[in-house]
């Protein structure tokens, strides 16, 4: 038997098929018998018949090859046609071909192996046959011996995809009744029950028996009611405190009715508390002295309570319909369509609205709260939510009135001290700068007595002043910091250990990189208190407002460091609520938080932040904050902090002037000629080359002819004042000399005003009239010493006394080092990275064999700038690092006359 032959379970074969089978095979036995070819007309007949079969047909021979096919089979198994090529072909050779066709071509192997090995096959044995397009065939067969014996087999293929999907919706919805959660009935015109699934039965034994007989009584009396009329109905039915939405469906053609009850208990306790709610409701809006009303977004009113009403001197029917601004003062009305189109636009609002009642010229003030509902199915309202303040404000504009006056008088008693300091402090300086310089030179006793009350004098009237100013910050509130000698990565620890523990115990995971890792050397002077303090607040809110299964991430990192200063950077990120970008602009500000309901959900009075950031900006730092709504939030605060020693020691009073000022350049911006006079012999004694400029224009003009060290800037100057001197030095193109130390010279002792030049891009402050000690330590904190241009210690010490070996190294270096700069200035001219680079990285371990220090950062830089996309910075790099081995190459000559130590 062929394997194609394959059996399933199904009906037999229609009839049709047994027809055409049997007609078949008799015609082709004759023929057999006959010894010859089928005539014309029997065969047009037998291709006629097999066309016009829907189903597909294959007949094969005792040696399993196809002797008979037609085109439906090709059809329903995807095979080429016409069917005629099939005919001869052996089923081993058609096997794969309709294997191909299968979802499970093994077992469809199976199946044929087993069906050939049957003799005498069951004919209503049947297969289903899955396709890979989600068809189903079904397949079965007859079997037929022919009058010489030989065994002939018929495969029937039909098409069962639709039968199968309709018997299975037939279960589906056969399954339902069962499967309804809710009671389904059938009652007959008889007043039997012809029907109950589960629920029904479930029901019925939980009802009492005397209650459960008068349900079924009234379902009998609907029953005839409903096959009388014809017609669907609905009541409600209840039970042991439940209820039934009750459908009863009539089918008079067979005479009974379907019913169906679905459960709404829940529905009416929801239905009963609404109500009850909105009794409350009402009874609120009726005696609460709050005044209530609604109005549509055109201003009409919808309703009033009776508290406004009453004021207003109007019944809520007299004002349904009208406008709101009727109510108002007739100066008023224009700001009321303003006041529309915000709410409309933003939803809530909130403030003062004055309205006069009727028959009366009072005003009375409502501080009132609006906010819009939109909901759906109908048009958008406003709910006004306000209270009667009329008295307040009265009391409130005298007190405006008083606090008006007393911020005036602050404010004119602040610019009073500030420009009593300037303007004391600015002579002081040249009386008390003079007497210093006086009592320097030779002068007899009395002399030098009278030298001595004068400046007596002078230090008890600064410190008078000092006196009264330290009084004005304390009554304005400004707060001074502390500055002294702490370690921040200390810092750090104490802030955050104790907020680690407190995550952990809300179930946070708690994370961070610690300062140290990037901050070897870690002291500097600063407030360590107010540091602390800004790094509580902020991790304190990332903890606050990261839910259970969140994370907080604490990061100090440095990101820049010179001899002078550290500048560091601390992030405190948390996958909290986060906040919306149209809320970032306000969180600093006093008073404010990201979202309406915070402190009611998390707490606190929204002055963190605010603090935070006033704290940062005091010590020269920054605050700044990216945030996601719904993935949470980082706040970074960057901070640059002078160097300190672990025991800060100070410069002997005697002793100070140690000779690291000889030879600096030095630029004095001062317009008043007398403190030029004390800066310049001050300055001049201390060995520095000095230059001076008497205002802004001035100064900029001899910055540009020459680099300077160092420059001391006065704040007040005519025309163009320090700070604008300083932001345009600062935008300079040369980032070496746009970065020189600029210190302020200020007769200003604000604390305020430090910051505010520190902020401009200064690096120090003093003031005057300044105290010698602590101007020279300032500028020789902020000088760095001047690198030598190179330094043989490394060969010496290679070389173990052999000068002749540090000799030839020498020659060898001037032999070299031209021709390698002669290639460094040619590929920067052409643009030639690659070579540009292959040159730096050769001559890079002889400039450090060499210890040509100030040369490194240029070739890190040329590095750096070979190493990505055409630079113009490139041939300046090139330039300079050309200068700076020419001079070298210009010393170095001097270490050849240089003895042999041994």
């Amino acid at each position: 038997m062929s394997d194609l032959s394959l059996p399933s379970a199904s009906p037999a074969l229609p009839p049709t098929l047994a027809a055409a089978h049997h007609e078949i095979l008799a015609l082709r036995t004759a023929l057999a018998a006959a010894g010859q070819a089928p005539p014309a007309a029997t065969q047009t007949y037998l291709n006629i018949l097999l066309s016009s079969l829907p189903n597909g047909l294959l007949l094969l021979d005792e040696n399993d090859r196809v002797v008979l096919v037609n085109d439906a089979y090709c059809r329903l198994l995807g095979l080429p046609l016409p069917a005629a090529g099939l005919v001869g072909m052996a089923s081993a050779e058609l096997l794969p071909l309709v294997a191909a066709q299968l979802t499970d071509p093994a077992a469809f192997r199976a199946a044929a192996a087993a069906a050939n090995g049957q003799q005498n096959p069951d004919p209503n044995y049947k297969v289903a046959m899955p396709l890979l397009d989600g068809r189903t065939l079904e397949l079965d067969f007859i079997s037929h011996t022919d009058a010489h014996g030989n065994q002939l087999r018929l495969v029937h293929y039909c098409d069962v995809t639709e039968r199968n999907r309709t018997q299975e919706a037939l279960h589906a919805l056969a399954r339902f009744p069962e499967q309804n959660p809710n009671p389904v009935l059938r009652y007959g015109r008889e007043r039997q029950r012809l029907y109950a699934n589960a629920a029904a039965e479930r029901l019925a034994s939980e009802v009492p028996a005397d209650e459960l007989q008068q349900i079924r009584a009234r379902l009998h009396d609907l029953t005839t009611q409903a096959l009388d009329s014809g017609e669907t109905s609905r009541i409600e039915l209840h039970s042991q405190g439940r209820y039934f939405n009750t459908c009863l469906v009539p089918n008079n053609d067979e005479g009974y009715v379907s019913i169906y009850m679905v459960d709404v208990t829940d529905l009416k306790q929801i239905q009963q508390a609404l109500l009850d709610r909105e009794k409350r409701y009402r009874d609120l809006q009726h005696y609460t002295q709050a005044m209530i009303c609604t109005h549509a977004l055109d201003g009409t009113v919808l309703s009033l309570n009776p508290a406004l009403t009453n004021l207003l001197g109007y019944s809520e029917q007299e004002l349904a319909g009208r406008n709101m601004a009727s109510v108002m003062p007739a100066e008023d009305q224009p700001g009321f369509a303003e006041y529309l189109e915000r709410i409309g636009r933003v939803g809530e609002e909130q403030g003062v609205q004055r309205v006069q009642p009727q028959d009366s010229d009072r005003i009375h003030y409502l501080l009132y709260h609006s906010v819009l509902v939109r909901e759906a199915n109908q048009k958008p309202f406003v709910i006004v939510h306000s209270h009667d303040i009329s008295e307040r404000i009265e009391g409130e504009r005298a007190l405006r009135q008083a606090k008006r006056a007393a911020e005036d008088a602050a404010r004119a008693r602040t610019n009073f001290l500030a420009n009593m300091s300037h303007e004391i402090r600015t002579p002081l300086n040249g009386v008390l700068g003079m007497a210093a310089r006086l009592d320097k030179t030779a002068l007899n006793p009395q002399q030098r007595e009278l030298v001595g009350i004068i400046r007596s004098s002078g230090q008890h009237l600064l410190t008078v002043i000092n006196d009264v100013l330290d009084m004005a910050k304390i009554s304005s509130g400004k707060l001074e910091l502390n500055i002294e000698s702490f370690n921040l990565c200390d810092s750090m620890g104490q802030a955050v250990q104790p907020l680690a523990l407190q995550a952990m115990e809300k179930g946070l995971r708690f994370e961070g990189t610690p300062l140290r890792d990037s901050c070897p050397y870690p002291w500097v002077l600063g407030d360590a208190h107010r540091l602390n303090q800004i790094l509580i607040n902020l991790v304190s809110n990332a903890i606050k407002f990261t839910p259970v299964g969140g994370s907080v991430t604490v990061v100090g990192e440095l990101l820049a460091e010179t001899a002078e200063e550290l500048t560091v950077e601390f992030r405190v990120t948390d996958t909290g609520i986060g906040i919306a970008p149209e809320k970032l602009e306000h969180i600093f500000e006093n008073f404010t938080q990201a979202y309406a309901d915070t402190a009611r959900n998390f707490g606190g009075t929204g002055l963190g932040l605010s603090i935070s950031k006033a704290l940062i900006q005091q010590m020269g730092g920054t605050l700044s904050v990216t945030s996601v709504p719904g993935q949470g939030s980082t706040f970074a605060f960057c901070l640059s902090l002078p160097r300190a020693t672990a025991l800060a020691q100070e410069i002997p009073t005697a002793a100070y002037d140690t000779g690291a000022l000889r030879g600096r350049q030095v630029l004095l911006v001062e317009d008043n000629e007398i403190n030029r006079v004390v800066a310049r012999l001050l300055l001049e004694e201390w060995g520095v080359v000095l230059d001076e400029a008497e205002d802004g224009p001035a100064a900029l003009r001899k910055f540009e002819q020459a680099p300077y060290d160092l420059v001391l800037m006065d704040i007040q100057l005519p025309g163009m004042n320090g700070m604008a001197v300083t932001a345009a030095i600062r935008q300079h193109p040369d980032p070496v000399r746009a970065a020189v130390p600029i210190v302020a010279l200020t007769a200003n002792a604000f604390l305020s005003d430090a910051e505010q030049y520190l902020a401009a891009g200064m690096n120090d402050c003093v003031a005057k009239p300044f105290d010698e000690n602590q101007l020279f330590e300032k500028l020789v904190r902020l000088l760095k010493p001047a690198a030598p241009l190179y330094d043989l210690a490394q060969l010496q010490a290679l070389a173990r006394g052999k000068q002749s070996f540090v000799q030839t190294l020498v020659r060898s270096f001037l032999h070299n080092v031209p021709t390698t700069l002669a290639g460094l200035q040619a590929a920067a001219a052409a643009a030639d990275h690659a070579e540009l680079a292959r040159l730096v990285h050769y001559i890079k371990p002889n400039l450090i064999a060499f210890g040509i220090s100030r040369a490194l950062p240029l070739v890190a830089e040329l590095e750096l700038l070979t190493a990505g996309p055409p630079a113009p910075r490139v041939p300046a790099a090139v330039a300079e690092l050309t200068a700076l081995l020419q001079q070298v190459l210009l010393a170095l000559p001097a270490e050849l006359a240089a003895p042999e130590l041994l």
